[in-house]
């Protein structure tokens, strides 16, 4: 559930921010649109990282310390990408 929430925080941060529609959130279009609000290529990297990382956990088991570092990737990410954008 972690993990479900994360990505469901990361889809609403960008639906705000780029005020985006659910359907248009393939990791293609989300890259896209980033780089044409001039996002790092670094962070918006990882911001496509992290949600690999959610849709990766649905499936698979994972400990506390990488959700841990998932959630503080996140917050690093999303104060990255307040900056830029």
């Amino acid at each position: 559930t972690f993990y479900i929430a994360l990505e469901r925080a990361l889809h609403n941060y960008l639906k705000a921010k780029l005020h985006i529609q659910t359907s248009e959130m393939s990791k293609d279009r989300i890259r896209e649109l980033l780089q044409e609000k001039n996002a790092d290529p670094e962070t918006v990297n990882e911001f496509i990282s992290l949600i690999g990382s959610c849709e990766f956990a649905r499936y698979t088991p994972s400990s506390n310390v990488a959700m841990q570092q998932d959630y503080d990737k996140a917050a690093k990410v999303i104060s990255a990408l307040d900056k830029q954008i």
